[in-house]
């Protein structure tokens, strides 16, 4: 009985384990227009979505009215744009 439990203890563990992984890796992807700009703040706004960006990894120079492609991840409740790109 008690190597059954640990079998199950030690599949638990691997299972949560491969489960906050395969979240951590998942980037998700919106388009649409730049609706507000905030590039002291490092805040963009495309759609009714805002993101946090580094202003040294976007690929272009941003502008209101662009239609732009945002690829993210959602941390801690806040959207994380990982790349900017223009709409193809």
């Amino acid at each position: 009985m008690t190597a059954v439990k640990k079998f199950a203890g030690v599949a638990l563990a691997i299972s949560a384990g491969a489960g906050a992984a395969a979240a951590a890796g998942s980037n998700l992807q919106a388009s649409g227009r730049i609706q507000h700009l905030n590039p002291r703040g490092h805040h963009i706004t495309v759609g009714n979505n805002t993101y946090r960006y580094d202003p040294r990894l976007t690929g272009m120079p941003l502008r209101r009215g662009e239609s732009v492609r945002v690829v993210y991840r959602e941390r801690r409740g806040h959207k994380i744009a990982l790349q900017i790109l223009p709409a193809a």
